[in-house]
């Protein structure tokens, strides 16, 4: 929580689509059906962060799509990241914004989710060594019109004066209309899928449904046959691609159910993820199997 010496920062005057604290989730609570929640683009909240030399997994603001307003009480350094939503403030940069100015995202152009970082991590309440939201879970709260923000901590950004901004690496800006094929590994029930089911799997198109959240994106396509597959409800990790009777896959998102009864094909690769995260329904994805002699999945340190 803020040092209650400290005025508010910035102020939401209108939360658009949605706005709420993240930071990089809580570990080590989805065996206690917890889920980790976290920013679902990790690598746009990263970047924002670095931007302003606060730790990696500083509290950020996760906005989606377009439609926010927000006042700056105080003159400070703020970064944007992520999907590209018009915004007032250039995307993938860093830049100082005085008191009395204010923060638009209109229309959104591509991507899904804004990240918004301030210099020294914005205050939150912490749950289970968390900061993020996760309103499905009734962990903290969706921020609403008059809600202050706060610093947690002092900035650690040293820059020089004549120094009017950063920008980040080129190739950390990514252009989310163009996702690559998303790396995936073998899932735990691999082996029961049939042969014909996973080369349709790897060999189609699929299209981001538009019931798809925060939980779990659901895909569209030509359907997984999974006849008469049958399995007790196991723990189910960030990334899972399972596919229900309908054979229409979902992947399990940051405040996705932590155990489920639904085969799993595979894991989209934990690098992969947030590519996938800022897909807008109707967006085309498709996907390419990982050797599992190449090397080992990322541990998410989530379990």
């Amino acid at each position: 929580m803020p040092d209650i010496s400290e005025s508010p920062i910035l102020e939401v005057t209108d939360p658009g689509m949605g706005v709420s604290i993240q930071d990089l989730g809580r570990i080590g609570w989805r065996r206690f059906g917890v889920p980790m929640s976290g920013a679902m683009d990790d690598h746009s909240a990263r970047v924002a962060n670095v931007l302003l030399d606060n730790p990696p997994d500083a509290p950020v603001l996760e906005m989606l799509l377009q439609g926010q307003r927000i006042r700056v009480l105080k003159t400070c350094w703020l970064a944007v990241t992520g999907a590209d939503a018009s915004s007032t403030v250039a995307d993938w940069h860093a830049v100082q914004v005085l008191a009395g100015s204010e923060l638009v995202f209109p229309v959104n152009r591509k991507g899904v989710w804004i990240y918004l970082a301030l210099a020294g991590g914005f205050a939150g309440e912490v749950r289970f060594g968390s900061a993020s939201v996760s309103a499905r879970a009734g962990i903290g709260k969706m921020l609403a019109a008059g809600d202050r923000l706060y610093r947690r901590e002092a900035s650690h950004l040293h820059l020089s004066a004549s120094v009017a901004g950063r920008v980040a690496a080129w190739d950390e800006q990514r252009d989310f209309l163009k996702p690559p094929v998303l790396r995936v590994w073998r899932g735990p029930q691999w082996a029961e899928v049939e042969a014909e089911a996973r080369v349709i799997f790897f060999e189609s198109e699929w299209e981001v449904s538009s019931k798809s959240d925060r939980s779990g994106y659901r895909l569209n396509g030509p359907g997984v046959p999974v006849p008469g597959l049958e399995m007790i409800s196991e723990p189910v990790r960030i990334g899972s691609i399972q596919i229900p009777g309908g054979g229409q896959p979902i992947v399990t998102m940051r405040d996705g159910p932590t155990v489920g009864g639904y085969p799993k094909l595979g894991m989209i690769d934990p690098r992969d993820l947030s590519w996938l995260t800022q897909c807008r329904p109707g967006q085309k994805v498709r996907f390419r199997e990982l050797d599992s002699e190449i090397g080992i999945v990322p541990e998410d340190r989530g379990d």
